[in-house]
């Protein structure tokens, strides 16, 4: 075995410094600890669940990047199932610290190999009861890195389908990118309950060190489209990185009618969407590079040093890519992209509605270095837009959308501050309406990445209704420490209010049922979408509530979101004691649906209807008409001479 050093005194202070040059002056923006409100408290249910029993792989206090959750009703019956990734300690530095000294070599490297995979669960929802379906499925992974899961009808037949994002090896003593990396996997669902390995057919292998699959119709023919998250590997004890590139590829349908679409590689032609500088020379291969973290030994100020060798501070992105979105910042109609960069500055990638796209991230103010992790968007403030969160290795940004041309940090978070101001790694962020009051709160989870980091706590936030923030974790029942990781927000039992799952590497998953449908008499609105002209589930797509009083509430529906998963491709409102006037859907065909006497309280379907004709269409259907008729005319001349000229 190949002895490691361990982290020296001047590596503890670097990351101390490094990471304090990321976090900013709270400038009392978020609130202190106040009460929530109306006895709204989460409960764990994991136990009664059958979740608390899974075992994703070996317990990890700080290395694992795992295990993730994802949502998606594979059934149809009406209620959402879960699939949790892997667990398991990627580089082996965890397992290695855990024997003493003196161990023989040959007993650690088996113990490091062992631990460097974990297995997979498709959980089926029964009625609020989860039952283990993987192997029954097909979709059982063992010996696995699979880190992250996305459903999407990537195939339109109408049932969800599911995309698994694999990490593969990282060990930087052996550095072939090409055996470390592990192909990606996409399961067709048969609509039977069980699943089909069709990577091969639909070339969605991607082989980098994958972390997420992020769906949407970008290009707006109808179909689920595909960008595919590279992190590539980061040696936290070294300090050494392989960035990757990422991969956009788009649905091509089924072209040899084998029943499965294929995909083809977009990601320099729609405007070189890799994450960061470095392009790939050659379509489904992910370029890699070479970079080495800077060490402050002399207590120069990090932000005076080049962080890495390359260009890891480009607007375009460092390459180690956990978690992006999908969602339209400038209200255009058209999905624009960000990527959580972790290392550097998060970009952003503007759709312009013929298949390519602009860098943006300079141009709209976005241009902070940071260590993206995770990523959501919501409109927080009641403006209209939607503004964005961003985790990182300490303060997180709440970028706030400025009418769509730009974006100002005016909120920075240091999530679950204690006395001490200790620095927490973050992860997963969500907004969502925990207490249905009609805006949009906050959750984050948080869990160490190296021993010098201390114990880290989730935090949830509540809106106050002006787009600031207050710490209710602890009055909610959300407390307590663990190393959380991948998270989703959804409705699992259909009662109106959003429950919080949270996948652990340290200790079981936590499922934590809401009560606040039960206790706060607040309205609520679910709203399906079945697409028949845009894409089936109508993922991209905006939808609007407005109310009586002329106040509007909106969303956009996602498949593939947050850290290492996905939730309800529904969207949620929550709707206080408002009373609704109309519901507006802007489908990706361009048409605004607009339903009236929508009932509240339930799950609404909305169903796409035909968009109207475009007005060229309409004036060469009238033209046609004129034509006809003026013909018609002339035929009916004719025939009166012809009938005048045989009489004679």
């Amino acid at each position: 075995m190949v002895e490691r050093e361990k982290y020296s005194l001047s590596a503890v202070v670097f990351l101390a410094v490094f990471f304090s040059a990321f976090a900013p002056s709270l400038g009392g923006a978020v609130q202190s600890t106040g009460d929530a409100p109306l006895g709204i408290e989460f409960t764990n249910v994991a136990n009664v669940t059958g979740l608390s029993e899974l075992n994703m792989g070996p317990l990890s206090n700080w290395a694992s990047y795992g295990p993730g959750t994802s949502w998606g009703d594979y059934d149809g019956d009406g209620d959402l199932d879960l699939y949790v990734t892997a667990r398991f300690d990627q580089f082996g530095m965890e397992t290695e610290d855990s024997f003493p000294e003196g161990t023989n070599d040959s007993i650690v490297e088996a113990a490091i190999v062992e631990n460097r995979s974990g297995q997979t669960y498709l959980m089926r929802n029964d009625g609020g009861v989860f039952v283990d379906v993987s192997e029954a499925a097909g979709v059982k992974l063992v010996n696995s890195t699979a880190i992250g899961a996305s459903w999407a009808d990537f195939d339109g037949d109408g049932d969800v389908d599911l995309y698994i994002s694999n990490f593969g090896k990282a060990d930087f003593d052996d550095l072939d990118v090409a055996s470390q990396g592990e192909e990606n996997v996409m399961f067709a669902n048969n609509g039977d309950g069980t699943f089909t390995d069709v990577t091969l057919l639909c070339n969605l292998g991607n082989p980098g060190h994958s972390t997420g699959g992020l769906w949407a119709d970008y290009d707006h023919d109808g179909d689920l489209d595909l960008y595919s998250l590279n992190s590539g590997i980061v040696d936290e004890r070294d300090f050494d990185m392989r960035p990757e590139t990422n991969i956009l590829y788009r649905n091509e349908g089924d072209s040899d009618g084998d029943g499965v679409p294929e995909f083809s590689d977009q990601t320099i032609e729609a405007g070189k969407l890799s994450g960061q500088e470095l392009n790939p020379m050659a379509d489904f291969i992910p370029a890699v590079s070479d970079e080495s973290l800077e060490k402050n030994e002399e207590g120069t100020p990090v932000e005076n040093l080049p962080l890495l060798d390359g260009n890891v501070l480009s607007p375009a992105g460092s390459g180690v890519s956990w978690a992006g979105l999908w969602f339209d910042y400038n209200q255009d109609g058209w999905e624009d992209l960000f990527v959580a960069s972790d290392f550097g500055i998060s970009p952003l990638y503007k759709n312009n509605g013929d298949g390519t796209f602009d860098l943006v991230t300079s141009s709209v103010g976005m241009a902070l270095q940071g260590t993206g992790m995770g990523a959501h968007a919501a409109d927080v403030d009641g403006d209209g837009d939607f503004d964005l969160c961003q985790t990182n290795f300490g303060p997180n940004f709440i970028w706030y959308n400025l009418n769509g041309d730009s974006f100002d940090r005016i909120l920075d978070s240091d999530y679950h501050n204690n006395d001490d101001k200790r620095i927490t790694v973050n992860w997963d962020c969500h907004f969502f309406d925990y207490d249905l009051d009609g805006d949009f709160d906050l959750f984050t989870t948080a869990g160490r990445i190296n021993t010098y980091v201390p114990t880290q706590e989730n935090t949830l936030f509540r809106n106050d209704g002006d787009g600031q923030f207050t710490d209710i974790t602890i009055e909610s029942g959300l407390g307590g420490h663990n190393k959380s990781m991948g998270a989703s927000t959804i409705d699992y039992d259909n009662d109106g209010d959003i429950d919080i799952i949270v996948a652990n590497s340290d200790g079981p998953l936590q499922f934590y049922e809401n009560n606040a449908a039960q206790v706060t008499g607040n309205h609520w609105l679910r709203v399906k979408l079945e697409g028949n002209y845009s894409n089936s589930q109508g993922i991209g797509v905006l939808v609007e509530v407005e109310f009586t009083d002329g106040h509007v509430i909106s969303q956009q529906t996602y498949a593939g979101s947050g850290y290492l998963g996905s939730g309800d491709p529904s969207v949620h409102f929550g709707l206080g004691s408002g009373e609704v006037s109309e519901l507006r859907v802007h489908w990706s065909t361009g048409h605004t649906q607009v339903v009236k006497n929508v009932t509240i309280d339930q799950t609404f379907l909305v169903v796409e209807e035909a968009p109207p004709p475009v007005e060229d269409d309409l004036n060469l259907a009238l033209i046609a008409i004129g034509l006809v008729a003026i013909l018609g005319g002339i035929y009916v001349v004719w025939m009166k001479i012809q009938k005048g000229a045989i009489l004679e």
